[in-house]
């Protein structure tokens, strides 16, 4: 009986793959560090911290323009709320433990796949808490960011002459993204069975 064994990476893609996984989880780290540092800094001092809200701001229109306005604006203020501030520093924090969360995952498939062991059955899991992190993670962290600038558009309306908005901008993509990222643990369940089928043969 023939005996099949499944494709592993060679020695030069192994080392492509730890040099990646190297440089992904540095990058990670320093972005997740550094958001972490930035949501508890702007809870201690958040006069020192802008926040970008919507705004309608008329701009004069020369020849050629028929009308002009900018939408949106940074505002460095010491008026902010305490509920504003908490949400901003919350959104914050929430988008730096996403990175996190996902550096970690992504980091373990890459060393699995180093390790000649792509279909690992932790692999699933894996792949689930990326794709779990990417999608709900971006879907807190931006509801609870949008939630602090519109909170921080009505605290400082009159401060801004009325021309901030209280509405914040919603990014679906990277929940999309997530779901997609979910949906291949599946792919990788079935490679899992697949090696085991084929593990059987020898």
């Amino acid at each position: 009986m023939s005996t099949q064994t499944p494709a592993v990476p060679g020695r030069a893609d192994r080392t492509a793959i730890v040099l990646i996984l190297a440089a992904g989880v540095f990058a990670g780290a320093f972005i997740a560090g550094t958001g972490l540092i930035g949501a508890l800094f702007r809870l201690i001092a958040p006069e020192r911290y802008p926040v970008q809200l919507f705004a309608d701001i008329p701009l004069p229109a020369g020849e050629g323009v028929v009308t002009a306005h900018g939408d949106r604006l940074l505002a460095t203020a010491d008026g902010l709320g305490g509920g504003a501030v908490w949400a901003l520093a919350g959104g914050d924090a929430l988008a730096a433990l996403t990175v996190g969360v996902v550096t970690a995952s992504f980091g373990y498939v890459l060393w699995r796949v180093a390790q000649r062991r792509p279909f690992h059955r932790s692999m699933q899991t894996a792949i689930l808490v990326t794709g779990s992190a990417v999608a709900f993670g971006s879907l807190l962290s931006q509801g609870l960011g949008g939630l602090g600038q519109m909170m921080a558009a009505t605290d400082l309306d009159d401060g801004l002459g009325g021309v901030a908005l209280v509405q914040f901008e919603f990014a679906p993509l990277p929940i999309v993204v997530g779901f997609g990222i979910m949906a291949l643990a599946f792919v990788f369940r079935a490679g899992a069975q697949l090696e085991r089928d084929t593990e059987g043969l020898v």
